[in-house]
């Protein structure tokens, strides 16, 4: 197993990042390049860690760019797990 990520200094990556050293579980972080990318690092990130072809994605409650994530996992076959409820409109559902 390998857990990729981007490294997130709180949330859910955060929380991902630790239980994986914990367990000695081999980790590939995806930095985001806020520079070059503006406003679209998100998206650009996530299609970086999509580029290596995932056997899953974990997805939890979030807005557009998790949707965006779980959508192009889903066209590539990406098989999705959502855990913690589905967000619509920025709501809990």
């Amino acid at each position: 197993m390998v857990l990729l990520h981007g490294r997130a200094p709180k949330g859910i990556e955060m929380i991902a990042a630790r239980w994986a050293v914990a367990r000695g579980v081999t980790q590939v972080v995806f930095q985001p390049h806020w520079k070059s990318h503006g406003k679209a690092t998100r998206f650009k990130h996530n299609d970086e860690m999509l580029e290596i072809r995932p056997q899953g994605l974990i997805a939890t409650p979030g807005l557009g760019i998790t949707e965006n994530i779980v959508d192009k996992a889903r066209m590539l076959g990406v098989r999705v797990k959502r855990i913690g409820g589905v967000v619509s409109h920025g709501l809990t559902a």
